[in-house]
């Protein structure tokens, strides 16, 4: 069974010729999202997904990091906005490139793209066709400063946001963020405002930075391997890390099929690819607009011809 909708061919063409394709395979209906997971998603804005990657799949993914230790770079102390609670004595790190590294090392990064474990849910909120807009990794030693609470459902931006309409939710950028290592429930990192993904009026400044209604934040748990849906509309940040150990945790971003940042021009496969799956190669695509099935035979006669 196809793990999500694919074009029939992607390789090399303009976005022009990716526009309105047709025959779009969808996951079948028991296996997107359950009652309790759309329920919570839609009063929270983000879901934990447990063992999204296998633990050998974990063991990979660190392996490569720490192949590749010398490429992270340590921020300046600039994400805390002067909080006095979100204060550290370090910046953190920041890591990219990992789709491009090489064998084996790109592996464990090119599998976390398309994954049986998050893939349902992605096209549940995203709908068909939904692209990869990047993949970066972020780290924290004991001690880092954490990062001011930022986005949030006001303003609204068309690109980010959350929408409920006709039965169904509609998100804009959204996020999985995995865990290479254990976050403990006192260990700081990522953390969110649950429910502001919703809000209709802008967020004061103390609550974004960490000094007011601290106990409305909530840090979320993880282990290696888990990772955490959320939509990007969700105030997010991070808190001090206190752990010993590093966090080490995967960021993916994705858009539905025809959103893009940055995107002029034409647009040209990367090199690597051909070395690609067919599924992971969906996801890379141009941005293209997807039928779907709207119920009437007209949207059927209109996609065919």
């Amino acid at each position: 069974m196809s793990l999500l909708v694919r074009p029939e061919t992607t390789n090399g063409l303009l976005a022009a010729d990716l526009y309105c394709e047709s025959g779009i395979e969808r996951l079948s209906k028991e296996d997107t999202l359950t009652d309790h997971e759309k329920f919570l998603f839609d009063v929270h804005g983000y879901l934990v997904i447990e063992s999204a990657l296998s633990p050998e799949q974990v063991a990979a993914a660190n392996a490569a990091v720490d192949h590749h230790a010398d490429n992270i770079n340590l921020r300046p102390n600039d994400l805390a906005r002067g909080s006095k609670t979100l204060a550290g004595p370090e910046g953190r790190g920041d890591l990219a490139g990992m789709l491009t590294w090489e064998k084996p090392h790109c592996d464990p990064f090119r599998e976390m793209m398309v994954s049986p474990n998050t893939t349902p849910h992605l096209e549940e909120l995203l709908g068909p066709g939904f692209r990869l807009a990047g993949l970066s990794m972020i780290t924290m030693d004991e001690g880092a400063e954490g990062f001011w609470f930022h986005e949030g459902g006001e303003p609204h931006d068309r690109s980010r946001g959350y929408q409920y309409r006709n039965g169904r939710m509609f998100t804009g950028m959204t996020n999985v963020a995995v865990q290479l290592a254990d976050v403990g429930p006192d260990d700081g990192g990522f953390a969110v405002l649950p429910g502001s993904h919703k809000a209709n009026f802008p967020c004061p400044d103390d609550i974004r930075l960490y000094e007011a209604y601290q106990e409305r934040i909530v840090q979320i748990p993880a282990k290696a391997g888990d990772a955490v849906l959320f939509c990007e509309c969700l105030m997010h940040g991070a808190l001090p890390w206190t752990a010993k150990h590093q966090r080490r945790s995967v960021i993916i971003r994705y858009f539905d099929s025809v959103s893009a940042e940055g995107l002029m021009g034409t647009y040209t496969p990367p090199e690597w690819y051909d070395d690609l799956t067919e599924e992971q190669q969906a996801v890379i695509k141009a941005p293209a607009y997807q039928f779907e099935d709207k119920g009437s035979k007209l949207y059927k006669d209109a996609s065919d011809g």
